[in-house]
């Protein structure tokens, strides 16, 4: 990570997301750790089994982002 990047926190529901029947809550320190958690999630609740990049873009984008003060 460069000076010029910031750690960037996620925060994603699946409800938000629009899966409103599914209480999945997740947090993830960075944008790659929370697509690995998503696409075994997806696989695993949602018998989705390779999630492609347009589904996985979606759920990052909905997810709530946190940078450090």
């Amino acid at each position: 990570m460069t000076s010029e990047e910031q750690p960037v926190s996620y925060e994603f529901s699946c409800a938000a997301a629009g899966a409103v029947t599914c209480g999945c809550e997740v947090k993830a320190e960075s944008e790659e750790e929370l697509r690995k958690v998503l696409t075994d999630h997806l696989a695993k609740k949602h018998k989705v089994r390779t999630p492609n990049e347009t589904l996985l873009d979606h759920l990052v984008a909905s997810a709530k982002r946190s940078e450090p003060a």
